[in-house]
C-alpha cells in the first residue's frame, strides 16, 4: 500500500481545488472591554499570527519533503477536526471502529492519551480482551474507547507510528483508527476523515490562542471526506456552504442521539423517561450534553460544568451530590467520559448515572459506508 502525503490520499474522489474562504457566520469573541481588553486582544492576535506562521512553515516542510511522513505496517484511518474540542471525535471513533469490526476487519485504536499520567512511549490501555491500564494513568477518552470496544486493542502514546508498529506486531491488526489525527501529519494515512460541527465548523474563525482553530480553514482541503456532526437536519446550512467551498469532497451529515442511561456503579439500565436529573460534565460542549439528556426524556434540574478533561476530587463529587439533592434530582447524570473519572459510591442519594450516546447518520450514508469499509 502506497503511503499518502499529508495533503491527500488514494481515497480522494477528486481534487479539492477551489477551496477558499467560506461565508459561514462566526460568533464574535468575548473579551474584556476597555483598554485592558484591547491589550489582551492585541496580544492574542499576535500570538495567533506566530502560531499560524509556525504551522505554515511546518506544513511547507512536509510538502517539500524536508519532514518525512511514515507509514506503519498496516492501513490507517484518521478521525480528527480543525478546532480544539467540541465535534464529538470519541463517539465517531467508536462508530468507525465498530463498523470495521462488524465487517470482519481486525483493527486497533491509537490515541495521544491527553490527560493520562502514563509516561511511556507506548501504553496498551486494552489488548482487546482485558483492560490493562486504568485512570488516572489511562486517559479518559482512551479508557472509554477501550471499555466500549471489546476485541479492539487501544494504545496511547506521543509517537503514533510507534503505536501502529506495536499494534501490528503484538496484536496482528490489519488497520488502525487514529483518534484526533488530522494535525498528526507525520503519520501517513489511507483515509483522512474531518469532523466539522454543524453550528460552528470553524469555531470563532481565528487560530489558537485567539480562537479555537488548530489550523487555517483551508486546511480542510487535506481531508478525504467531511462528516458534519451535531446537525439538526439532514441538510443543514453548513452542508450547503461546505459543498460550495469543497465541491470535490464527499460530505455526510450526522448527529448524536441518546443510547441509554446506566447506573454508574452497577451498569444496570435506567428508564430515563420523566426522571429529574442534575447534570455534571467536563466537556467542550455542555449545552450539547443538556440537549441530548432532554432528547432522552430526562428533566434537567441543573447543570455543573467543568473544563474539558477535568479530574474530579472526592470533595467535588460529594458537593455535586449535595447540589443534586438540593435541586430535587432523582439522579446525578454525567457523560460516559466523565463517568470514567467521577467516582461516587453506589447507593448514595441521589444515585449517579451515565448517559450513553451513539452516532446517527442523517445523510450521506453511502459515503459513511465507504469510509468504514476499510482499504482493500
Amino acid at each position: 500500500m502506497t503511503p499518502s502525503p499529508p495533503d491527500g490520499s488514494k481515497w480522494r474522489r477528486a481534487s479539492a481545488a477551489g477551496a477558499g474562504q467560506t461565508g459561514l457566520a462566526l460568533q464574535e469573541d468575548r473579551l474584556p472591554g476597555g483598554p485592558w481588553g484591547k491589550i489582551v486582544k492585541g496580544g492574542l492576535l499576535a500570538a495567533s499570527w506566530f502560531y499560524g506562521a509556525g504551522h505554515a512553515s511546518r506544513m511547507s516542510a512536509y510538502r517539500a519533503g524536508i519532514f518525512k511522513t511514515r507509514k506503519p505496517p498496516c492501513w490507517v484511518i484518521s478521525v480528527g477536526n480543525l478546532t480544539a474540542g467540541g465535534t464529538g471525535k470519541t463517539p465517531v471513533v467508536l462508530s468507525v471502529a465498530r463498523a470495521l469490526t462488524r465487517r470482519g476487519r481486525k483493527v486497533a485504536v491509537l490515541s495521544r492519551g491527553w490527560g493520562g499520567r502514563a509516561s511511556g512511549p507506548v501504553t496498551v490501555v486494552s489488548d482487546g480482551e482485558n483492560l490493562r491500564v486504568h485512570p488516572p494513568e489511562a486517559a479518559d477518552e482512551a479508557y472509554l474507547l477501550a471499555s466500549r470496544l471489546p476485541g479492539v486493542p487501544v494504545l496511547t502514546g506521543k509517537d503514533r507510528y510507534a503505536l501502529g508498529e506495536r499494534a501490528a506486531a503484538e496484536f496482528g491488526v490489519e488497520g488502525v483508527v487514529l483518534d484526533d489525527g488530522f494535525q498528526h501529519v507525520q503519520l501517513a494515512r489511507d483515509l483522512n476523515l474531518l469532523l466539522l460541527d454543524a453550528d460552528r465548523p470553524y469555531g470563532n474563525g481565528r487560530l489558537l490562542p485567539r480562537g479555537t482553530l488548530r489550523e487555517p480553514r483551508g486546511a480542510a482541503a487535506r481531508a478525504d471526506g467531511i462528516l458534519i456532526t451535531r446537525a439538526d437536519s439532514p441538510e443543514p446550512e453548513t452542508e450547503v456552504r461546505l459543498r460550495r467551498e469543497f465541491p470535490a469532497l464527499p460530505i455526510a451529515v450526522s448527529r448524536f442521539v441518546p443510547d441509554g442511561v446506566r447506573d454508574l456503579e452497577s451498569g444496570e439500565a435506567i428508564d430515563p423517561i420523566g426522571k429529574r436529573v442534575f447534570l455534571v460534565c467536563g466537556i467542550a460542549r455542555p449545552s450539547g450534553f443538556r440537549q441530548t439528556a432532554i432528547q432522552a426524556g430526562l428533566e434537567v434540574a441543573g447543570l455543573a460544568s467543568f473544563p474539558d478533561h477535568h479530574v474530579y476530587t472526592p470533595a467535588e463529587a460529594a458537593h455535586l451530590r449535595e447540589r443534586a439533592r438540593a435541586a430535587g434530582a432523582e439522579g446525578l447524570l454525567t457523560t460516559e467520559k466523565d463517568a470514567v473519572k467521577l467516582r461516587i459510591s453506589h447507593g448514595g442519594d441521589p444515585p449517579a448515572w451515565s448517559l450513553q450516546i451513539r452516532l446517527e447518520i442523517l445523510s450521506g450514508g453511502p459515503h459513511w459506508e465507504d469510509w468504514t469499509r476499510g482499504p482493500g
